[in-house]
């Protein structure tokens, strides 16, 4: 559970702080854009913690996707879905064409 201490303006300073830095965006399915470089919804979140009280939320200890990207939409940030590779698209209908394949 994201903690309520946690503002807005903690919010946009730990994703602003995470642009900069053009730290990895480890998130497998969504991001926020912020100066044009991808960061990981749950690091903001992580990294606003530890703008609001002085430590650091693992990110063990909430959970991605719907609680994350609310309370960024709720701060005002844009999260997006990441899309689909095209090889690994093709790869899945690959295995799917030869699983029904084999079972006709």
């Amino acid at each position: 559970m994201i903690p309520k201490y946690i503002q807005n303006h903690h919010i946009h300073l730990a994703a602003n702080a995470l642009a900069s830095a053009k730290t990895d965006c480890n998130s497998t399915k969504y991001f926020v854009s912020k100066n044009g470089h991808k960061v990981a919804p749950k690091r903001i979140i992580a990294l606003a913690a530890f703008l609001a009280c002085g430590a650091v939320l693992p990110v063990s200890r909430f959970s991605g996707g719907k609680e994350t990207n609310t309370r960024l939409k709720r701060a005002g940030l844009a999260v997006r879905e990441f899309e689909p590779q095209v090889e690994q698209l093709d790869l899945d209908l690959s295995r799917i064409v030869e699983v029904l394949y084999k079972n006709l």
